[in-house]
């Protein structure tokens, strides 16, 4: 064998997995089918030159960084050069092995998943499209099984991407609340008038001249808080003058308090200047009238000639400033006597202002008490009015409930019969269907029927996506016993036949299923409460015959009939 110059190596197409695992052999595993490399079942086995045999996978794996010492030789302590040192076209394709291998008996080794066969059948259509392998999901990296995956991305996977319904955009599931805040066609409810589905870009344009919409009062600026609807601004303008007026008035009285707070001061400083200028006046007043006299008067007493001597005539420069001086003072006084002025005529023009506002007032608090007594008056009205409608409204409602429970009543007794046959017309089942699957409404009860007109009283149930054993697969159909009026006179158990049809509309080939009823079961027991626990047939219908082929459904309706065998009674 090691003489013989062995054949380029398979190709990588026949050779990029690893080998099977050990677990897919229906029977005992044998050690001559196991690769010394990666100890799993042998694919495309490659011979090497010492004899053993590895995947071809696993034997170019191994010899891509350079020759390698043959790990199976070392560990069975068989090693010799160069026979078992493994290197590039060192090895051989094993067809012998390779075709015992692949005709051995092989399961799935996916738990849950019922195939059987042999390898060679298993590499060729069932490896890679198995629905109970495991794989991973790209967008969470969650592990699920494969026929688990389209339910995941469509209603599981948190990194989903959906179109929003509105503006048709796509976003990130976890994205939906921020996506809501912005989305230009999100239906918003205007506040005034509670109109619905209004697009938040025109959600502006619509409370601009919505009449509804709540907006400030225009005397905000003087202290009203209120919001009213713009179509009744006007009548609360009116109804409030009062409140209005005493608002204004507070306002401007602040406004007086603030120059009141600052004029005092003022005038205070004028005043004080004012006197200081007057005293200043005086003193220049006596100083020339004493140059105009040209002495001092006589001062008796020992120092009295010096004191002569010391008023002499001041010189004409002098006086000169002196006049300047004055006539600076008596300008300042007469621009603070002109300030004064002007405060005080501002002063009388707010006394004023206040005296009008006092007398708007006085006719405000009037008319005021005018609507306060007939505001009184409308609301004894109203209250009185409140009550009647308040009792009507009571009686509306228990008429009402009257009416509804009269065509329930009306319903039941129009759709039951009293013979023990009962056709069950169920139309939108491609909807309901839809609603069963999802979960939202799983089972339905028919309406219900009777064996005579004082007989056992029944219904039917049905999962249009199963029940039990048959969830996912088969229709599943139920029959349920019922309280009824004549119970007390029946015999109990319930003993009698029961068949259950789902009717071919071409009249071909009914689906039929029969049963005789359990006597011991508590499902026929007189029933204590509205209804027993339904019994029936939980695989009564393939859900695959229920396509277009068929005719079981038309107009996208079925129907189900129920008999019930009437002898003995």
């Amino acid at each position: 064998m090691a003489a013989q110059e062995p054949p380029s190596p398979p190709s990588s197409l026949e050779g990029n997995k690893p080998g099977f695992p050990k677990k897919i052999l229906a029977n005992n595993l044998e050690d001559k089918h196991l690769c010394n490399s990666c100890q799993k079942v042998l694919r495309r086995p490659l011979q090497a030159q010492c004899g053993h045999r590895f995947c071809s996978f696993c034997f170019n794996n191994t010899v891509s960084s350079g020759p390698q010492k043959c790990s199976a030789c070392i560990k069975e302590d068989l090693f010799e050069e160069p026979t078992s040192i493994l290197k590039q076209g060192g090895a051989f394709p094993d067809n012998a092995a390779r075709r015992e291998v692949e005709a051995l008996a092989a399961v799935c080794p996916n738990e849950g998943c019922t195939w059987t066969g042999t390898i060679k059948e298993f590499e060729a259509s069932h490896e890679g499209h198995c629905d109970f392998m495991i794989i991973l999901c790209p967008s969470c990296k969650e592990l699920m099984r494969a026929n688990e995956q389209e339910r995941h991305n469509e209603r599981e996977c948190p990194e989903r991407t959906l179109n929003c319904k509105y503006c048709k955009e796509p976003f990130l599931l976890k994205n939906i609340k921020a996506h809501d805040e912005i989305c230009p066609k999100y239906p918003m409810i205007c506040e005034g008038c509670a109109k619905k589905k209004i697009p938040r870009e025109k959600y502006v344009d619509h409370i601009k001249f919505c009449s509804k919409f709540k907006a400030p009062c225009r005397f905000h600026v003087v202290g009203c808080d209120t919001s009213v609807e713009k179509e009744r601004i006007h009548d609360h303008e009116r109804q409030c003058s009062y409140e209005h007026l005493n608002l204004l008035l507070h306002f401007i009285m602040g406004i007086k308090v603030s120059l009141e707070s600052v004029q005092p001061q003022s005038l205070e400083v004028a005043g004080q200047r004012l006197q200081e200028l007057h005293q200043s006046l005086r003193e220049l007043e006596l100083k020339m009238s004493q140059l105009g006299r040209g002495a001092a008067p006589p001062v008796q007493g020992a120092g009295a000639p010096a004191l002569a001597t010391s008023f002499t005539p001041l010189p004409s420069a002098a006086a000169a400033a002196l006049e300047l001086q004055l006539h600076s003072e008596k300008t300042k006084v007469a621009e603070l006597s002109r300030r004064c002025q002007e405060l005080e005529l501002k002063v009388g023009t707010f006394e004023n202002i206040v005296c009008v506002l006092n007398r708007e007032m006085e006719r405000s608090c009037t008319t005021m008490e005018a609507y306060n007594r007939q505001h009184r008056l409308d609301q004894d009205k109203i209250e009185i009015l409140n009550n009647k409608v308040r009792q009507l409204e009571r009686t509306v409602s228990l008429r009402d409930l009257s009416i509804v429970e009269m065509e329930g009543k009306m319903r039941e007794m129009s759709a039951a019969t009293y013979n023990g046959i009962f056709v069950w017309k169920i139309s939108d089942f491609t909807k309901k269907r839809q609603d069963a699957v999802a979960g939202r409404a799983p089972a339905m009860f028919s309406p219900a029927f009777y064996t005579s007109k004082y007989g056992y009283k029944m219904c039917l149930r049905i999962y249009l996506n199963g029940d039990g054993t048959g969830r996912g697969t088969h229709l599943s159909l139920f029959f349920v016993v019922m309280r009824g009026h004549s119970d007390a006179l029946l015999k109990w158990p319930f003993n009698q036949k029961v068949t259950l049809m789902l009717l071919d509309q071409n009249n071909r080939e009914h689906i039929i299923d029969a049963f005789r009823p359990d006597v011991s079961s508590s499902s026929f027991q007189r029933p204590v409460s509205d209804m027993n626990i339904a019994s029936g047939c939980p695989l009564f219908c393939p859900l695959s015959k229920l396509d277009s082929k068929n005719s079981y459904i038309r107009d996208d309706t079925i129907f189900i009939k129920a008999i019930v065998d009437l002898t003995g009674l």
